[in-house]
């Protein structure tokens, strides 16, 4: 760690205490729970942070108020519209006049969503970061490069960036030029960096290294951590192979803060964070848990936003526990949005990363592509590629063999498949479920 960047961590700190140390007691809180969520002493200490919550949230919040002296489990599963369309019944009462923070996705789902967190709230999930960060080899101080859809509603400015030792490049678009550029910057960029950012970007890059420069390597770098989507396979290795660092991926949303985390020594499971977060597995269709083994939708309680308080939220994600020991402390899997996943002929649910596999093979001829189910037994892929190179027939067959042989699949071609506005690239959409 260079002198300068031993400064900034030395001031980030003192700031803080100055301030009093809370995002230093939240961290020291979270390590000792993390350390091992299931001992007594964490059981005792998270169930202490949910009774508050929900005492808090019968007392003040209007939503909440018929349900003061229930269980967790006799609280209703809430969902974005609901939240939206009651906007002021979530609000708490002590909070309506202080100085709140609003956070807001930006419709990936086609549903934008706005919440207002209060400062406590913000400062545990400073902890987290911080955490998480320590447990993914970035030290606090180093440089951090944020690959990111940059606008004037989240881009910090040139001084507080440069004090953070942040680079925020933007990957709205990422044509060859490009990533030439960033290949560049970080080539005579010396100081230990870590990468956090879409794996769209990643595999982007991934993919024309591969085609340009496949001997490319980079040794400055810590850790690669990916977020907001989903990691294949591909580009974990391929990330890993170029930038010779270890390969992350995280799971958050700007509600909420970060759920779970792959941490060293967690190979492909996500550690769960079960200190700022009571987090359910629900069965797909009803309010009961999920069976072992199966999928879940991830309900989650957010303990710490007294502000507008959560309390059984449901992601729209699923995932799946792992069922290594006695007690759930990592997701196995993660999949993408329930409305996002993909059936096959028989209405089973397909794996994201079965389907990244059938497009594996052809990664050296296609740009882009999208897997879309249009109804039942029906299946469209939109491929960024040239047309005159014959791969459909194969492609077709590998597909039919895990969806079905009566699986009807139509390919056709574009120029460019567009981000949302949030700058992600959805590889999987299932117009059938949202009929």
């Amino acid at each position: 760690m260079s002198h300068l960047n031993s400064l900034r961590k030395q001031a980030f700190w003192l700031l803080d205490r100055l301030k009093g140390s809370p995002i230093k007691a939240h961290l020291k809180d979270i390590d000792q729970i993390l350390k091992d969520p299931f001992s007594q002493n964490s059981m005792l200490k998270r169930d202490e942070n949910l009774q508050k919550l929900l005492v808090h949230a019968c007392k003040t919040v209007p939503f909440y108020r018929k349900f003061q002296g229930k269980a967790l489990k006799e609280f209703p599963v809430i969902k974005k519209n609901m939240v939206q369309d009651n906007f002021d019944q979530f609000k708490s009462t002590p909070y309506l006049e202080k100085k709140l923070y609003k956070v807001a996705t930006s419709g990936s789902t086609g549903m934008p969503f706005v919440l207002y967190q209060n400062k406590n709230k913000k400062l545990r999930n400073t902890a987290d970061v911080l955490h998480f960060f320590d447990k993914t080899n970035h030290t606090l101080g180093n440089r951090l490069y944020e690959f990111e859809v940059w606008r004037g509603h989240n881009k910090k400015g040139k001084l507080k960036s440069k004090i953070q030792n942040l680079v925020q490049y933007d990957i709205s678009v990422l044509p060859n030029n490009r990533i030439e550029e960033l290949l560049r910057i970080l080539d005579k960029d010396k100081q230990p960096k870590t990468f956090l950012g879409f794996a769209s970007a990643y595999e982007s890059i991934c993919k024309y290294l591969d085609k340009n420069n496949p001997s490319f390597e980079l040794n400055s770098v810590n850790a690669i951590i990916a977020n907001s989507e989903y990691l294949n396979a591909y580009t974990k290795k391929s990330m890993n192979s170029y930038f010779k660092a270890p390969v992350f991926s995280r799971y958050s949303n700007e509600e909420l803060g970060i759920l779970a985390h792959q941490i060293n020594g967690s190979d492909h499971n996500f550690a769960i964070n079960h200190a700022s977060y009571k987090i359910e597995l629900l069965d797909m269709e009803e309010d009961r848990p999920a069976k072992i083994g199966k999928f879940g939708r991830i309900v989650v309680t957010d303990l710490f936003n007294y502000a507008m308080p959560l309390i059984r939220f449901d992601t729209g994600d699923i995932a799946k526990f792992n069922e290594d020991s006695q007690e759930f402390t990592h997701f196995e899997a993660i999949e993408g949005r329930k409305m996002d996943l993909i059936q096959d002929t028989s209405g089973n649910i397909i794996s994201s990363f079965l389907i990244y596999t059938k497009f594996y093979p052809y990664y050296d001829q296609i740009k882009q592509y999208q897997f879309v189910q249009e109804d039942e037994k029906s299946y469209t892929v939109i491929l960024n590629a040239n047309p005159a190179v014959p791969f459909e027939n194969e492609l077709i067959k590998d597909i039919k063999k895990d969806f079905g042989q009566d699986a009807e699949i139509k390919i056709t071609y574009v120029n460019e498949i567009p981000p949302l506005a949030s700058g992600k690239r959805k590889k999987v959409v299932n117009k059938y479920l949202k009929q």
